[in-house]
This record gives structure tokens, sequence and C-alpha cells, in this order.
């Protein structure tokens, strides 16, 4: 089985959408003889042949990543923190802003520093080809294993105080 999930964004993102769709039709993914899930999203374009989900509860989607053989997903931050634990064989594709797939370039940027760590990023269609092709399992650190060293920075750098602070004396005109 293979999944593709690009998120809950309220961005669709049917670019890849219709990558998944070209390969369906050229014959690199065949639904027909194995189940391709697809968590769409806010996505109006559906490849045809798969079996599509705007949203799962988060106990079915982690089923899911069991079950996959190779999982093709969006470069956010909580999907790759999910991916680089599961073990399994998985590709991103970051969104980008100026096609209106995100408010900014974050997952672009991201996109970037995994992949000088051997993470596979897919910027065109055929990199889902070579990805299907041979896929590649990889392992690092995922990123939530830093989130304990950089609140230990930002104590060093900022004070302990800060983070005691309550959040109306800091940023009154947001609450």
């Amino acid at each position: 089985m293979i999944l593709i999930t690009v998120g809950t964004e309220k961005y669709p993102f049917n670019r890849l959408m219709r990558w998944i769709d070209r390969l369906i039709e050229e014959g690199f993914l065949q639904p027909d003889r194995e189940e391709v899930f697809i968590q769409y999203g806010s996505c109006t374009i559906l490849p045809s042949g798969v079996k599509a989900f705007s949203l799962l509860p988060e106990n079915k989607f982690k089923d899911l990543v069991k079950k996959a053989r190779l999982i093709i997903a969006h470069c956010g931050e909580g999907t790759v923190d999910l991916l680089v634990t599961s073990g399994k064989p998985f590709i991103l594709v970051p969104r980008f802003h100026q096609l209106g797939e995100h408010v900014d370039d974050h997952q672009i940027e991201l996109a970037e520093g995994l992949e000088s760590t051997g993470v596979p990023i897919a910027k065109s269609v055929e990199d889902l080809v070579s990805f299907l092709a041979y896929p590649k399992t990889t392992s690092f650190v995922a990123p939530r294993n830093n989130y304990a060293k950089a609140s230990y920075m930002l104590e060093q750098k900022f004070g302990k105080d800060l983070r005691e602070e309550k959040l109306t004396t800091l940023i009154p005109n947001y609450i």
C-alpha cells in the first residue's frame, strides 16, 4: 500500500495531486494492483482510482503509516516528525508559496536542510518516479528531538524568567 499525504493546511496542494494523477496515467502507480491512499486535505483535484480522505483521525492516519510500503508526503514539520520515526521509505514534496500552496516558503527551507542529510526530496514528478523505482529509507534525528536543546539555548540567551512571564505582558495586541 502506498500512502500520500498533504497534511491539513487550508491551502490546496493540487500540484502534487496532478503529479500523482500523471504517475497513475503513465503506469508508475497502479491503484488497481496496489492500494493508493491519499489524505488530500483541501486539494480540489483528486487522482482517479485512489482511496481518498480529506482528513483522518490521528490513530487511523498512524495505522495507514504503519501499513504503507512507502509514503509520499508534503514537507510539514509534524509529518516529518512522524515519518522519521516510522522506519518507512518516504519522499517529501515541499509546498511553494509562489504557487499558493502555503503562507511562505518554510517548507522549501526545511526541505533544503533535510536534503543535505540524505532525505529524499521531490522537486519534480521525475523525482517521484525514481523514488518509486528505488524507495529509500532514511535515518536522521527527528526535529522534535531537538526541541529541548532549542529551549535550553533560548534560556541561555534570554534567561529563564522569559518563559515565566505572562504572554499578555509580552504581546498584548495578540490576546
